[in-house]
């Protein structure tokens, strides 16, 4: 029962931050600071609960960069989508990088697809078109979407990096190294776009530092949790945090309710606990 906990913590901290971000007014400058926080944290904690994984691993460290690449794009994608479109309608679109790694997973490892996997891809799209579907128009792909999209595809290849990545040995400094790489480029894009200015963020400063640590929450929850339950049901059952995000986005900013929404929601996080059971 306990790994139950940790997961779905885990699953409601990974909304939260999407909320927090939704909230701020410079969206990258936010997801920079929240970053920030995140690796300082991440820094002071090292050396006292992890001083079995202080040793360095050069293999290790370039799967991290490669992974932080796409994970950085996705972060960027999102903070983007946000801009454009509600959490309610975003956040259920950016969980669904498992239709992409399963498609990678067919095209380029040469894995077979079963028939559990295949049903859930045609459940993912089936969710995906009743949540975008606006009364008496069909199907509409807003910015917010196509950004939405996007973060997901991004998603799937630092996935398939990262799983890579924590099965070479030292996790605890494949995910700190990752963690630090992702910050660098949050900085670099952030300062290249004139939003890396602290007075962005000033006046979300308390929000900045409880993102930072619910990221660095979500990390170790999950990761705890996989420690005591195959990873299968584990990854399946923190799909509730694409219902958390969409109730969340609804109750906290007074996003308008549909049944569509609802519909598409539901029917996108069973799509996707379909398709991770089948991988």
């Amino acid at each position: 029962m306990t790994w139950f906990i940790f997961i779905i913590f885990s699953a409601l901290s990974h909304s939260l931050w999407n909320i927090l971000l939704k909230k701020s007014e410079n969206k990258y400058a936010f997801n920079f600071y929240m970053h920030l926080v995140n690796i300082t944290f991440f820094t002071i904690l090292y050396p006292i609960f992890f001083s079995d994984y202080l040793y360095m691993d050069y293999q290790i460290v370039l799967s991290a960069f490669v992974a932080a690449l796409f994970f950085t794009g996705y972060h960027l994608a999102v903070s983007t989508s946000y801009r454009y479109a509600d959490v309610s309608l975003v956040y259920p679109i950016t969980t669904s990088s498992p239709f992409f790694i399963l498609v990678w997973a067919v095209l380029f490892l040469k894995e077979d697809l079963t028939f559990v996997g295949v049903f859930g891809i045609i459940v993912t799209i089936l969710g995906t078109i009743l949540l975008n579907k606006v009364k008496n128009e069909g199907f509409k792909l807003t910015k917010g979407v196509a950004y939405a999209f996007l973060a997901a595809f991004l998603y799937s290849f630092g996935a398939l990096v990262y799983k890579k990545g924590v099965s070479q040995g030292n996790f605890i400094l494949y995910v700190y190294c990752m963690s630090f790489f992702m910050t660098s480029f949050l900085y670099l894009f952030s300062r290249k776009s004139g939003e890396i200015k602290f007075s962005n963020v000033k006046k979300d400063l308390k929000l900045v530092i409880i993102g930072g640590v619910i990221v660095f929450a979500s990390f170790t929850t999950y990761r705890y949790g996989l420690t005591m339950v195959e990873l299968s049901y584990a990854t399946a059952l923190r799909q509730i945090n694409v219902m958390f995000g969409a109730v969340l986005g609804m109750s906290l900013f007074g996003e308008k309710f549909t049944f569509n929404k609802l519909l598409g929601t539901f029917v996108i996080m069973i799509g996707v606990m379909l398709i991770k059971i089948g991988m």
